[in-house]
């Protein structure tokens, strides 16, 4: 099977799905109207190669021209994916995130055409406008299979398509990277809570650093720490909110790490928080999940799909710094809790949101595609 795919090759979920689908066969032209980042990542991966719209030739008369001649950029772009399509000659196009490379795979006019929604192009980007939302509903009707990573977010695509099945393929967990790893020995001597997150308003990094403070405040006598793990424009702001409560010591930036390396911060975690105000899926709880980490996370739609409250771990209302700083303290005070919420969401991960099984379900879902095609 030959997939021409239209996404983002720095993603980090483009890779894991080129990589993981050229693994079981599947020739991959990965095509991108950016400028290639990353591309060594994809050199030496069988059955793929990557193509990048400014290294065409169509491109290069058109640099530093795109604001003045934006028409002439669309109209050079489509025809030079029409033209990529043509050379590799594939099953399926399919194209990751709606409002950017879904705009282009439509207007390729190349069938069958499957577009993959990710989160901010269905919660963001078409409630800016009317005419967006338009952009969005053509999408929708020109795509021959519309999938999504959660079912939350499925019904949410259902407001700009009257498509009755929307397949929902999530961004899975490695389970053979995604294990427990020791808790290294300066960690061993306090309590450490953690998130791995984009430093962003949505992720409400600084509702975890309230509810943090909150509980430093009421509980002296823990030895506590908090380590945010990401990268974002928030950071500074963030910061100067930890010093002023006065908790630069016990809040840790710890800036952004590789995703390999991923399992071995989060099992230093003694409890995974995540707070955002919107969330479309939570990759990082289920990562956290996976590792065997007990989470508390905000009543985002996403993440009431992952967790169970009580059972996987425990749910606390948005932007409520008071409600998450209790749910912190009962997993300080309660070790029982944490290792049932633990074990428990492992298991929720393995039955939901296996990589393996994800990857399975999407190439099902290409042959389902290539074979109504055929008759």
């Amino acid at each position: 099977m030959k997939v021409f795919m239209l996404s983002n090759p720095a993603a980090i979920h483009t890779q894991r799905w080129v990589s993981a689908l050229a693994k079981r066969g599947v020739e991959i032209m990965l095509y991108s109207f950016y400028p290639c980042e990353k591309v060594d990542y994809y050199r030496g991966i069988k059955h793929v190669q990557v193509k990048s719209f400014w290294q065409s030739r169509d491109s290069k008369g058109i640099k530093g021209f795109i604001l003045v001649k934006l028409f002439t950029y669309y109209r050079v772009l489509i025809k030079d994916i029409r033209n990529s399509i043509q050379t590799f000659h594939p099953d399926i196009v399919h194209a990751h995130y709606l409002s950017d490379n879904g705009l282009f795979g439509s207007l390729a006019g190349f069938h069958p055409f499957v577009v993959s929604a990710w989160g901010t192009d269905v919660y963001d980007y078409p409630r800016r406008s009317w005419s967006r939302a338009c952009v969005i509903k053509y999408i929708l009707k020109k795509a021959d299979r519309v999938l999504s990573t959660s079912h939350v977010m499925a019904r949410e695509l259902a407001r700009y398509t009257d498509k009755k099945q929307i397949p929902v393929t999530p961004f899975g967990v490695d389970m053979t990277l995604f294990k427990r790893f020791p808790k290294k020995y300066q960690e061993t001597d306090r309590f450490v809570f953690g998130i791995v997150k984009t430093l962003e308003y949505g992720y409400g990094i600084d509702t975890l650093i309230d509810a943090f403070a909150l509980l430093c405040k009421r509980r002296p006598d823990l030895n506590l720490c908090l380590r945010i793990v990401g990268e974002g424009s928030e950071r500074e702001k963030l910061q100067l909110q930890a010093i002023n409560w006065g908790l630069a010591e016990k809040i840790v930036f710890e800036g952004k790490v590789v995703h390999d390396h991923l399992p071995e911060v989060i099992s230093s975690f003694d409890v995974f928080v995540a707070l955002s105000r919107a969330e479309s899926f939570g990759v990082a709880v289920v990562e956290a999940m996976a590792v065997g980490c007990p989470v508390v996370v905000s009543d985002a739609p996403g993440f009431t799909e992952i967790v169970k409250s009580g059972e996987s771990g425990l749910i606390v209302e948005r932007e409520n710094p008071q409600q998450a700083s209790e749910a912190m303290e009962t997993l300080v005070n309660d070790e029982t809790l944490r290792v049932t919420l633990a074990q428990n969401g492992e298991k929720r991960v393995r039955e939901l949101y296996d990589w393996d099984k994800n990857v399975e379900d999407m190439i099902e879902i290409y042959q389902e595609i290539v074979e109504e095609r055929n008759v």
